[in-house]
């Protein structure tokens, strides 16, 4: 029997492809933000430590522009690799023969 091109998505529920793009891609929001909040957060720190924080919070801004750069680096790598594929389990009426 041939498959056409629509028979590999049939036992699938409708809808799961968009729900596997949508989690792939919070994914990556999670990540690019979580990016920018941790290295900014370590600059903050590092400005209270050294007693910068109530002058010119100096180490904050560059936690925060080192964040946006780490964060849009992961971004255009995460973006540019296309998404794994599923594993295609073998269809058990075919084992038979």
């Amino acid at each position: 029997m041939s498959k056409n091109r629509f028979s590999e998505n049939e036992d699938k529920a409708p809808g799961s492809r968009h729900f596997n793009d949508y989690a792939r891609l919070s994914g990556i929001g999670l990540e690019f933000s979580a990016s920018v909040a941790l290295v900014g957060w370590l600059g903050w720190l590092l400005d209270r430590w050294t007693g910068l924080a109530d002058s010119f919070p100096v180490f904050l801004l560059i936690g925060v522009f080192l964040g946006l750069g780490l964060g849009i680096y992961r971004l255009q790598l995460k973006v540019s690799t296309p998404p794994p594929k599923e594993k295609e389990n073998p269809d058990p009426e075919d084992d038979d023969q």
